[in-house]
């Protein structure tokens, strides 16, 4: 997996690449990738989304 702090950029093949936890699609070179970062019993969790529109669908 891809440090989710980082670019996404072209050196990212599929296989370790994120999933958006929406769609469930590869996100490789997204513009308008998001990752939702929060702390869980103590635990930094994350979640990526490959666009705003596949945010607010989980977040809703």
């Amino acid at each position: 997996m891809v440090d989710p702090t980082s670019d996404l950029g072209e050196d990212v093949d599929e296989d370790d690449a994120p999933v958006c936890a929406t769609c469930e699609e590869t996100i490789v070179q997204s513009p308008t990738h998001r990752v939702v970062t929060w702390v869980d019993d103590g635990r930094a969790r994350h979640r990526h989304f490959c666009s705003d529109e596949c945010k607010a669908a989980y977040d809703g």
